[in-house]
């Protein structure tokens, strides 16, 4: 660090994050709370050293957490601390008392607001393997059979509410305090972190009684409905009896560069060496009603914290939706009919190279060619264009296109080869070159036949 030779973390993907295993909370205290001090010390090590390694030439399997977690309080991060910008969110296993987690959000100072009201006491936190990279760095032993594990999310995606369109974005920290150590969090924070979340159990479960009470007594009392126990611990219910909820989702890059891109002037002008194509010639059709967002990446209320004292508002369930591979949200874009769908720009796989540079601008961009399957799950494909005989011979790198199809289109099968062409082209939402030079272009299904 001193040198100047540390790395800064860098943003992985989805398709190319580190090879991992996905361990939940009762598989991490079998297998870290049975070794000795100075094992798990060795072993700590190694996991921090490849985060900062940014896992080049990482051997062994990365450990990412799943699980549900209960999130007992978070502290914001300064320069003295590891991390130097974000909070720590200190969490407890929902299965597993024994275990806590330590994750780190790293974002920028103008998202601290929204990050301490939405990551609130007794918000549940669930990590997926569908759509999270929650990978282990650091792991404590706390005393008494109970372990500690530092997380950073290496996907670092953007979160939000859907009440007020506020919300934050996750960013790599941009530098690293070695020195100050891990974990974050000290140990007075975590009894007092315990502490804070038995108060809120204590004061959810006096207003969850008095909902009870109330769902017996005569409605001209009450003024609520029969059957209404949950709903007193919602936004509809009685407001007077909690504080103010937020409703929070994830928010996802779509008609902005993405996280890893610098942001371009909009109306970037053409390159003069490649020509404009038109990809729709008919005029725009009133567009297909969009397909009902599911609801389990919908929203999931959270309780705000209320000041000088913890929030008795109902638990709530912070779930991540899909990494920024694409749009993230299922169902939830507009499709057209094959040839009406808005003028755009229509691009080959070979001319989308200079949009990882200048951005997509305001003018929709369309993507054609043929291409073979190579990898296909849920409602997201990855394909690769077709190779001439000279590419093939040279051994040139294609570019690899992340296609999303929206809910109730069926994906291609791996192996399979298909043809787009103008009438039925995808539309690209983003492009993006790794550090290892590989080609992106994230792309979703616009077009219905």
């Amino acid at each position: 660090s001193r040198l100047h030779k540390l790395e800064e973390p860098r943003r992985f993907e989805l398709t190319g994050a580190p090879p991992g295993e996905f361990v939940g909370a009762d598989k991490l205290l079998e297998r870290y709370g049975s070794m000795p001090e100075g094992q798990l010390g060795d072993e700590s090590e190694g996991l921090l050293r490849s985060y900062l390694r940014n896992y080049d030439h990482q051997a062994r399997k990365v450990p990412y957490v799943v699980g549900k977690f209960t999130v007992l309080d978070c502290f914001p991060l300064h320069p003295d601390k590891y991390f130097e910008s974000g909070v720590a969110v200190l969490a407890q296993s929902v299965d597993i008392p024994n275990v806590f987690l330590e994750h780190i959000f790293p974002a920028g100072k103008e998202h601290l607001p929204a990050m301490e009201r939405i990551l609130a006491t007794g918000l549940t936190i669930e990590l997926r393997r569908s759509y999270d990279l929650s990978a282990i760095v650091h792991v404590s032993n706390l005393g008494g059979s109970r372990l500690l594990f530092t997380c950073m999310p290496l996907l670092y995606g953007p979160y939000g509410t859907t009440q007020n369109g506020s919300g934050f974005q996750l960013d790599p920290p941009k530098a690293l305090n070695v020195k100050a150590g891990l974990p974050v969090v000290t140990p007075s924070q975590l009894v007092n972190g315990e502490a804070r979340l038995a108060e809120y159990r204590r004061a959810l479960g006096v207003k969850v009684a008095s909902a009870s009470l109330a769902e017996k007594a005569p409605k001209n009392l009450v003024g609520t409905q029969p059957g209404t126990v949950q709903a007193q611990a919602s936004p509809a219910a009685n407001p007077s009896v909690g504080p103010a909820l937020v409703t929070v989702a994830r928010a996802l890059p779509v008609s902005t560069p993405g996280a890893g891109t610098p942001a371009k002037a909009a109306g970037h002008p053409s390159s003069p060496a490649t020509p404009v194509q038109i990809a729709a010639v008919s005029p725009v059709p009133t567009p297909a009603a969009p397909k009902p967002v599911p609801a389990s990446l919908a929203a999931a209320t959270v309780p705000a914290p209320t000041t000088g004292g913890v929030s008795p508002g109902p638990a709530a369930t912070l779930t991540t939706s899909p990494p920024p591979d694409t749009t993230g949200r299922v169902g939830a874009w507009q499709t057209y009919r094959p040839g009406q769908m808005p003028r755009g720009r229509l691009l080959d796989v070979e001319q989308t190279s200079d949009l990882a540079d200048r951005g997509l601008g305001n003018e929709p961009m369309y993507l054609r060619g043929e291409f073979t399957v190579t990898a296909a799950r849920e409602n997201r494909a990855v394909l690769r264009s077709k190779q001439s005989l000279a590419e093939r011979m040279l051994n040139r790198a294609t570019a690899r296109i992340i296609v999303e199809y929206p809910r109730g289109l069926s994906t291609p099968h791996e192996g399979e080869t298909f043809q787009r062409g103008p009438e039925r082209p995808f539309q690209v939402v983003d492009v993006r070159r790794g550090a290892d030079g590989q080609m992106n272009v994230y792309v979703r299904e616009v077009t219905t036949e």
